[in-house]
C-alpha cells in the first residue's frame, strides 16, 4: 500500500516535471520565434531606408566609394533576412543588384557635376536622401564596420554631392524661369546658386566656373529686360 504510493507520487511528479520542461521548452521557442520575428523586421526597415537611399543616390551620379560602402551595408542586411527566413526568394533580384554595385571602387571628384532636379520639392527630396545617406554612415561607423577615414570621405563627398545638386537645381530653374520670361524668379535663382557656392565644399575652379556663368547669365538677362535697373538692385550680393 505504502509502496503503491509512493510510486503514484513519483509518477505525478514525474508528469509535472514532465510538463514544466515541455511549458519552458514552449516558452524557449515562442521567445526564439519573437526575436527572430523583432530581428527581421528591423533588418526590412533598414533594408528599405538603405536600398531607397541608395538607389537615389546612384541616380545623381554619386561617387562609387559612396555607394559600394552603401550597397554592402545593404548586401549584409539581405544576407542576414535571408538566414533568418530562407524561403524568401523576392530579394534575389536585389542580392544580385547589391553585389554587382558593392563590387564598385575608385573615387571620382566630378561625381555629380550635372546632377539637378528642376522643382523645389524635387530638391527638398534630394537633400533629404542625402541627409539620410549621412545618418547611415555615421550608424555604420558606430558600429564599426566603416573605418574613420572612410566615414569622413564620404561625409565629405556626400556634403560635395549636396551643393553641386542644390547649385545645379538653381541654375536649371533659373534657365526655365528665364524660357518662361519670368526675370525676377531667375534672378532669385541665382542668388540662391551664389549663396550656394559661398559655402565651403566645392573646388576652387567649379566655384569660380559657375560664377562666370551666372555672371553672363545675369547680364544677358538685364540687358533683355525693360527694368533692368530694378534687377540690378535684387541681383546685388547681400
Amino acid at each position: 500500500m505504502v509502496a503503491s504510493y509512493i510510486l503514484s507520487t513519483l509518477f505525478l511528479l514525474c508528469l509535472m516535471l514532465a510538463g514544466l520542461m515541455l511549458a519552458q521548452q514552449a516558452a524557449q521557442r515562442q521567445g526564439q520565434h519573437v526575436s527572430r520575428l523583432s530581428r527581421l523586421s528591423a533588418l526590412e526597415s533598414r533594408r528599405k531606408q538603405v536600398y531607397q537611399t541608395a538607389r537615389a543616390l546612384q541616380q545623381m551620379e554619386t561617387d562609387p566609394e559612396v555607394l559600394a560602402l552603401l550597397f554592402g551595408s545593404l548586401l549584409e542586411d539581405l544576407q542576414n533576412i535571408k538566414a533568418l527566413d530562407p524561403v524568401r526568394s523576392d530579394l534575389d533580384k536585389q542580392i544580385k543588384e547589391a553585389e554587382a554595385a558593392s563590387r564598385q571602387s575608385g573615387s571620382n571628384s566630378n561625381a555629380g557635376s550635372s546632377a539637378a532636379v528642376a522643382t523645389e520639392e524635387e530638391l527638398t527630396m534630394t537633400q533629404r536622401h542625402i541627409q539620410r545617406a549621412m545618418k547611415i554612415f555615421v550608424t555604420l561607423y558606430k558600429s564599426d564596420k566603416i573605418s574613420a577615414g572612410q566615414y569622413q570621405a564620404c561625409r565629405d563627398k556626400l556634403r560635395m554631392l549636396g551643393l553641386r545638386v542644390a547649385v545645379n537645381s538653381c541654375l536649371l530653374m533659373a534657365q526655365r524661369a528665364v524660357d518662361g520670361e519670368d526675370a525676377i524668379k531667375a534672378m532669385s535663382c541665382f542668388r540662391r546658386a551664389e549663396s550656394f557656392l559661398s559655402m565651403k565644399g566645392l573646388p576652387g575652379p567649379e566655384i569660380a566656373e559657375k560664377k562666370t556663368y551666372i555672371r553672363a547669365e545675369r547680364e544677358k538677362l538685364m540687358a533683355q529686360s525693360a527694368s533692368g535697373r530694378g534687377l540690378l538692385l535684387m541681383a546685388t550680393p547681400d
